[in-house]
């Protein structure tokens, strides 16, 4: 009797259905868990008649069996954690995470922290965040799977000390000011130790619109040779061929008590100092106000605090002012995100199914983008699955009854042999 064997079929496959809902439902508050759903197939139909041009074939369905169970890849509701070292990841992608024994696995669960040697790990999942590092410069080479590794930062990580190569002035020279009258300002600048030096600029008023310009050397106490500058009528530096508007600073490290910097060139821009009366002395006097405007350079600094971006970046920021690229945490996206195998821990692994992964940076190659300090919860409907909890039992509960109906007609064939 067909019918019997439909009914344990059904019975075995709506029971599958009903494991797949529990665990869906038991997982809710799963951060990163992506739920499950069961399709059903017919089994092979029993042909009693192929039928003919004025019949219809006559086929008797052998039941039901579970065709597959697809893994749901939509995104869960992001949980806003405030923590710097919690992200989400905001469409398709996963994070690229190595076991203890080297296997690689993918996961959306970022919940991650770093270890006692300064690697970036998932401590839920006992396994290291993949990535590149940055060189010294906070330049990341090939973003591929070739190139990943762990992602290692240490907290005593320095900064490097930079020496001033360029600065500019600002500010306005008094055009009321007399012949040979002079205004001195202070250039700070750093050596290639990171320490600091301060050179003293003097501006002298030369006849009509022109100042000279000379620097005192720290370590001789000599002044430079001057530069002359020349402003228009409008009280605006004369520029073009010929003009002065830099002068270059030129200073050696002759202190031999203490480690000797390298030799120190500056080349100090004058375009944006003018000559006019401002009144903006006391009494509305006119004074000069040439000041320092930018410089590059910096001292040693120690890393204070690490951000990462919507991309996976990385940065680093350092007492000295400095910010530097150091990391960038990888991605994986896959052609079929359904056919992955799920591994536990909210973890999966790549099958035939899948295809290989292509891993890369963030915002890049269809991958999705990061949400730091968030977590993505589970993606698990409640209602939709209480409503297919119901239609699971009533889909169980009909294969029972078919079953017990079946051997009750069973049961009447045995009875014709008393």
């Amino acid at each position: 009797m067909r019918s019997l064997y439909s009914g344990v079929s059904g019975i075995r496959s709506h029971q599958t259905r009903m494991d797949v809902i529990g665990n869906n439902i038991a997982n809710v508050n799963t951060t990163g868990f992506k739920a499950s759903r069961v399709t059903f197939t017919d089994v092979f139909n029993q042909t009693l008649s192929s039928g003919s041009a004025l019949t219809n074939p006559q086929q008797i369905g052998l039941g039901v069996a579970v065709g597959s169970t697809d893994l749901m890849t939509d995104d869960g509701a992001f949980q806003m954690t405030g923590r710097s070292l919690d992200l989400a990841i905001s469409g398709p992608g996963l994070f690229v995470m190595k076991g203890l024994n080297g296997e690689i696995l993918y996961t959306r669960a970022g919940a991650f922290d770093w270890n006692a040697d300064g690697v970036l790990i998932s401590p839920a999942l006992g396994m290291k965040v993949q990535g590149w590092m940055a060189d010294a410069n906070g330049v990341i080479g090939r973003t591929d799977r070739a190139t990943m590794g762990d992602i290692r930062i240490i907290r005593g990580d320095v900064s490097p000390p930079q020496a001033t190569t360029f600065a500019t002035l600002k500010g306005n020279l008094d055009a009321a000011a007399t012949e040979d009258s002079t205004y001195e300002t202070v250039l700070n600048a750093y050596d290639s130790l990171g320490r600091d030096i301060e050179i003293t600029l003097r501006f002298t008023k030369e006849a009509g619109n022109q100042w000279t310009v000379e620097y005192l050397d720290p370590y001789t106490s000599t002044w430079s040779s001057p530069v002359t500058i020349t402003f228009d009528e409008k009280g605006k530096l004369v520029t073009g061929a010929g003009a002065t508007t830099s002068m270059t600073i030129t200073i050696t490290d002759t202190d031999t008590d203490d480690a000797q910097a390298d030799p120190l060139e500056i080349e100090v821009d004058f375009t944006n100092i003018t000559q006019a009366f401002d009144g903006s002395g006391a009494g509305g006097v006119s004074r000069s106000t040439v000041e320092l405007d930018t410089r590059d350079g910096r001292r040693m600094g120690t890393l204070e605090a690490i951000y990462v971006n919507e991309l996976g970046e990385i940065t680093g920021r350092y007492s000295n002012g400095d910010s530097r690229l150091l990391a960038q945490i990888a991605l994986a996206n896959f052609n079929n995100m359904a056919g992955l195998i799920k591994e536990g821990n909210s973890t999966f692994a790549e099958s035939p199914a899948s295809g290989v992964p292509q891993i890369g940076t963030a915002a890049s190659g269809g991958r999705g983008t990061l949400v730091p300090g968030n977590l993505e919860g589970s993606n698990v409907d409640l209602a939709g699955q209480f409503t297919e909890m119901i239609l699971t039992q009533r889909g169980y509960q009909a294969s029972a009854k078919l079953v017990s109906t079946a051997d009750d007609m069973l049961q009447e064939i045995i009875n014709l042999k008393r």
